[in-house]
């Protein structure tokens, strides 16, 4: 009976120290993870609707760098063909962020979407132009006149080309506008179906490759500059705040890698886009990779929506207050600077 009371005594004394050292372990874990500021929990799910062009490339930078990941965050990339189908996909409730231009943007809230502009995140003047056939009699602006043009509906492409045809003082009665799809715009030019487009990206540098000395381009930078935006619903802003600010501190990482490591970045997108590296390098200086809101985004915002009343592409009759539809706090928290819209 001795021994068994000795035996239970050492297990005891055991167990005893066991339990100090899990202790102390357990307690050195908390210690470093409060002195890290790191607490282990599972990344944050997202969906990002990214539309594949060029001006998207800070999403995919972010995305690739690892930038998202550093935010606690688990980000899946779905690409659409233009920034009005990845708005959509947020309205459905399909993706948590979308990649899109001011002028679908406009339209949405017109058409009483209730959407956010966290930040823009690239610029472009030269995004947009008019490709046109040379054998079609098309050598300069007025030659426009008479012919058959294909548009994008509700993109800037359609904007775009009332903004060129007014700046060379052509009325729209004057041409002959063909809808076609983002996917039909090369298609419809190398076959003559219409004389030119208003298009974009890369469907533009397919077209001159395409046509090679048989092209001509038109650019209207003077009176459009493009931005390219990132966006969420208003509810998903208002419940889901502190994932908003780390998606723009992520996207303000990537424009940083992306003016220091340019090269990377072109690698990035020609990995995701299959853009021709020549293309790439003859494009890659017409886009500006900067997180801001600029005060000249609600101007523009506000030309687009009169043009949509003179248009009749909406029954609303009065401007939106395009302030109501931006949502500045996480951009101003990183980069006040970068934020010149009114409160």
């Amino acid at each position: 009976m001795g021994t068994s009371v000795i035996t239970t005594k050492k297990i005891a004394v055991i167990l005893g120290v066991v339990a100090v050292i899990a202790g102390g372990v357990f307690v050195t874990m908390v210690l470093q993870g409060g002195r890290s500021g790191k607490v282990s929990r599972s990344p944050e799910r997202l969906v990002f609707a990214v539309a594949a062009l060029l001006d998207s490339v800070p999403v995919l930078v972010a995305h690739h760098q690892g930038f998202f990941v550093q935010q606690g965050l688990d980000v899946e990339i779905k690409f659409y063909s233009a920034g009005k189908d990845a708005l959509a996909a947020v309205r459905r409730g399909e993706a948590d962020f979308a990649t899109v231009a001011d002028f679908p943007i406009m339209l949405a809230a017109l058409d009483g979407a209730d959407i956010r502009v966290l930040a823009t995140i690239s610029k472009s003047g030269r995004e947009n132009s008019i490709v046109a056939r040379k054998d079609s009699g098309i050598t300069v602006p007025a030659h426009i006149r008479g012919k058959v043009v294909g548009v994008i509906p509700g993109t800037t492409s359609e904007f775009f080309l009332d903004e060129f045809l007014v700046m060379h003082g052509i009325p729209r009665s004057d041409i002959v506008v063909v809808e076609l799809t983002p996917g039909e715009t090369v298609n419809a030019l190398l076959s003559k179906r219409v004389d030119a487009v208003s298009t974009w990206g890369q469907h533009a540098a397919d077209l001159l490759k395409g046509l090679g000395d048989n092209s001509i381009r038109f650019f209207a930078q003077e009176t459009y500059q493009m931005y390219w935006n990132i966006v969420a619903s208003r509810n998903f802003v208002a419940g889901h705040r502190d994932t908003v600010q780390k998606v723009v501190t992520a996207l303000d990482q990537a424009n940083s890698s992306i003016r220091n490591n340019a090269d990377g970045a072109k690698k990035t997108a020609m990995e995701a886009f299959r853009v021709d590296p020549a293309q790439l390098r003859e494009v890659w200086p017409d886009y500006e990779f900067d997180l801001a809101l600029d005060h000249t985004l609600l101007l523009t915002l506000e030309s687009q929506a009169r043009w949509a009343m003179k248009q009749n592409r909406t029954t609303v009759r009065e401007v939106p207050n395009f302030q109501e539809f931006i949502y500045a706090d996480a951009l101003r928290r990183i980069k006040p600077a970068a934020v010149s819209v009114m409160r």
